[in-house]
């Protein structure tokens, strides 16, 4: 008994003497509206696995707009679910950054460090786990009024490494087309290992839809939750995280994402670590987590209903109107047939107009190009979520040389 104990004393100095290594969490929901409620909540959902295994809250820095728990659509005021009859994930969920403060520059100043609010206070020890869940395109991933382009967010991780702002970096993106956000573009000697919820050409699906978001015998009315990001967190939440590597929560999220290629990119040497190590406290290879493996059982996991990401404002408005019948939610349901319809309309007459082709993947090499046209569209013709599906046709302006005032021009006879 005594020389057991004085193994793990043993154990414990070893595992003590890396103090010097920290532990950050950055964490973003970039939708709005009822419609987007799982974003909220997996992203509330997220911040309770960082805090429930050992980063501190003054290290965890979460944005959303907040706008879904306090809606006048949610059966539960001030509360979120992320799967059928399961906690309340709002509860000590605690948003740094709110509404209009959710945007793509105060995400890349945080990582940077910069600015008067709560940002990374990072070094070269630490290790930092970002997180994004909400709609995307080809080349950037959407916060409420503006996007992030991959480019740009590069640019940003070329910073963070250039000034050691971490020692290792991972990054969960759920996201339409998220693959792109990386593909061809971060390299693999950067110490950043990330995951796409879906390769560079395809929808990322939401989950828990339908008749399966009921909670306490109400249905939300909303997907609770997005397929890609249950799947690491219902895995993280059963696992004992100081003994399970990234690359086998890897193999389990892409095995059970069935309805899009989860990708990954970057440094993968370090994909035997701990994924408490960057999902919490765990040091790496922490024999202490070793010692103690085994404790809790695989979890076995049901098939539920899973949307489209594009398609599931559409199914929230028909299930509203189904649940109600009033006029105001036919009219509501109308309106977005007819939104969807004008969008559809508006990308075949551009594909006429232009004779590009509509088919196959695309690959952006002109940012500036793209960046000037999703301008341009967004000024003309103001801009959806449903828009986000045909983004790629605006590569294909771009990498086909069509002349910018001519691209505006059809903007404007199109809308």
């Amino acid at each position: 008994m005594k020389l057991t104990i004085v193994c793990l004393l043993a154990l414990l100095a070893f595992t003590m003497a890396d103090k010097k290594t920290d532990h950050w969490a950055v964490i973003v929901a970039g939708s709005n509206g009822f419609w987007n409620y799982r974003h909220q909540a997996d992203v509330c959902h997220a911040y309770h696995i960082m805090k429930d295994n050992g980063i501190p809250e003054d290290q965890i820095i979460l944005l959303s707009y907040d706008d879904v728990a306090s809606s006048s659509q949610n059966p539960f005021p001030g509360q979120l679910f992320n799967k059928p009859d399961g906690e309340d994930v709002y509860a000590g969920c605690n948003i740094d950054y709110k509404g209009k403060d959710v945007t793509p520059e105060n995400f890349m100043n945080i990582l940077k460090g910069n600015g008067d609010g709560k940002v990374l206070k990072s070094d070269s020890n630490s290790k930092v786990f970002i997180n994004f869940a909400d709609h995307g395109a080809p080349g950037l991933i959407a916060f409420p009024t503006k996007q992030l382009y991959a480019k740009d967010f590069h640019e940003t991780l070329l910073y963070m490494h250039e000034n050691k702002m971490y020692g290792e970096m991972t990054v969960y993106i759920e996201a339409c087309e998220s693959g792109s956000m990386f593909e061809g573009i971060l390299e693999d000697d950067l110490n950043i290992y990330a995951t796409t919820a879906a390769n560079p050409h395809e929808s990322s699906w939401g989950y828990y839809c339908g008749s399966d978001a009921v909670v306490q015998g109400k249905n939300i009315g909303s997907c609770l939750g997005d397929l890609y990001s249950i799947a690491w967190m219902e895995d993280s939440d059963a696992k004992d995280l100081c003994d399970e590597t990234l690359s086998s929560q890897f193999d389990i999220v892409k095995e059970r994402t069935t309805k899009s290629e989860v990708m990954k990119f970057g440094t993968f040497d370090f994909m035997d670590e701990f994924v408490g190590n960057f999902q919490g406290t765990c040091s790496a290879k922490n024999p202490i987590a070793s010692f103690f493996k085994g404790i809790k059982k695989e979890p076995t996991y049901e098939e539920f209903h899973a949307i489209d990401s594009r398609d599931i404002k559409m199914h929230y408005l028909h299930d509203k109107y189904v649940r109600t019948y009033a006029d105001e939610d036919a009219a509501a349901l109308m309106a977005e047939v007819k939104n969807r319809q004008s969008i559809e309309e508006r990308f075949s007459r551009l594909r006429a107009s232009t004779g590009i082709n509509a088919e196959g993947p695309v690959t952006i090499t002109d940012w500036d190009c793209y960046k000037t046209v999703v301008s341009q569209y967004e000024d003309k013709c103001g801009l959806d979520e449903y828009d986000l599906k045909y983004f790629g046709h605006f590569v294909r302006l771009c990498e086909e040389d069509f002349d910018l005032a001519t691209i505006d021009g059809l903007f404007a006879e199109m809308c």
